[in-house]
């Protein structure tokens, strides 16, 4: 079997899906800086790489805790009834996030350390979590469901709330989220670093992806409710607390690019790492996978026969630049040249310039699709310009004459369903 047979695939386009992601993971500079707690915003455009980092940061450490919760079936119109209407509109999610952070923190650190000695703080977690959720470990949709907390003395005082201790409403009287959740967020912060010190843990790390799960358009609501997120993250990576636990989120550009709240400048450069990948390091993470396949001595010069393409352009520049420099659309090429490779050559053990412009017709139908899928939602004219650029056959053109073909593009579609 050749080099190519050997490889068989360079992966899976899609971190989720790939089982096999975090033996060829490349440690990058993000890696680095979420590891040292210099940020806590990741943010990058579909594919560059944010589930791939989480998948990472899931391994089991010794001196730490990680939980990737998926918020892909995330109830967030129950989330938009857990409002603060006493603060901003920017900062009424605030207090929400807060709170389901501290359970989080809380229930990943008993589901995840079993100690032998049953603390005073674990006692009363535990008794927290079951009386309200039912279990240690309630789901990310569940955090924000209960009409009200139940408490007891184990975990909190009367003097904590002015209030007898029992039963605490999530909403006050006018709608609002109860102005209890606070302190009570506060409390449950202090219980969690209490309980990780116990269990010798250095960080418990929650790391938010997937926001744009089941985003078909981005409101004022879920934007609000996207940037309390940041903001809740921000307030308690600035406590004393935050030294020990650590919520990250990870946001697409367009969607950050969307946002609008006081400091944002702020958190864009010294809280925030940017997944921005170019020529040398995209080939990293390739010639990384083809170590994990092949031997540490192998690289991509290994699996092409260095033969230049038309306009004296090289293999690798010539994938590279009919990319958006993202780390899946590299994947996507480099596997159907190999499907074309094989299918010419079964014991092939590189690339030849035939293999890669056999695989340019399959990949641009790949990349149209991620464009659907990408802009379509969110641009109900997307097909209309797209046709338009078809009609137009070239690369460079005025808007007066983009505007005129997509213009005969519509008046053309609705022809043809006036005929149907």
């Amino acid at each position: 079997m050749g080099y190519l047979g050997t490889i068989g695939s360079f992966g899976d386009v899609a971190a989720e899906d790939d089982d096999a992601v975090l033996s060829y993971f490349l440690k990058t500079e993000a890696v680095d800086r979420i590891e040292s707690g210099d940020c806590y915003a990741v943010i990058g455009r579909k594919g560059s790489g944010k589930t791939a980092l989480t998948k990472y940061f899931s391994q089991p450490r010794k001196e730490y805790v990680t939980t990737a919760p998926s918020l892909r079936d995330y109830p967030w119109n129950l989330h938009a009834r857990r409002k603060n209407i006493g603060a901003s509109e920017i900062e009424s999610y605030v207090s929400a996030w807060r709170y389901l952070i501290a359970v989080k923190a809380i229930s990943v650190i008993l589901e995840q350390r079993s100690m032998s000695t049953m603390t005073d703080s674990q006692r009363a977690a535990r008794e927290f979590l079951n009386e309200n959720y039912g279990g240690i470990v309630p789901s990310l949709s569940d955090i924000l469901s209960p009409p009200r907390w139940r408490v007891g003395k184990t975990i909190f005082s009367p003097q904590a709330f002015g209030v007898a201790v029992g039963s605490i409403e999530f909403e006050s009287e006018n709608g609002s989220i109860s102005p209890e959740i606070d302190t009570l967020t506060n409390i449950l912060l202090r219980t969690a670093v209490t309980i990780a010190n116990q269990a010798g843990l250095k960080k418990v790390c929650i790391h938010f992806d997937e926001l744009d799960q089941g985003l078909s358009q981005l409101d004022e609501s879920r934007k609000q409710m996207i940037i309390g997120l940041i903001l809740a993250i921000r307030s308690i990576r600035g406590r004393k607390e935050g030294d020990i636990i650590y919520p990250v989120c990870y946001v697409r550009t367009d969607i950050w690019d969307e946002l609008r709240f006081s400091d944002k400048n702020k958190v864009s450069q010294s809280s925030a790492v940017y997944l921005e990948w170019d020529q040398n390091s995209l080939l990293e993470m390739v010639d990384e996978r083809i170590r994990v396949k092949l031997g540490k001595g192998f690289s991509w010069n290994d699996i092409e026969d260095e033969a230049l393409m038309r306009g004296s352009q090289s293999k690798w520049s010539h994938i590279v630049s009919r990319t958006f420099m993202r780390p899946r659309d590299v994947i996507q090429f480099l596997n159907f040249a190999t499907q074309k490779a094989l299918k010419e050559l079964p014991d092939a053990d590189g690339f030849d310039n035939n293999d890669i412009q056999a695989a340019r017709e399959p990949y641009s139908r790949y990349l149209k699709q991620e464009l659907d899928d990408e802009i379509g939602p969110h641009w109900a004219k997307w097909g209309d310009a797209l046709q338009a650029c078809s009609e137009l056959a070239t690369i460079t053109f005025t808007r007066e004459a983009f505007s005129s073909a997509v213009t005969k593009s519509v008046f053309s579609r609705v022809c043809q369903r006036l005929q149907g």
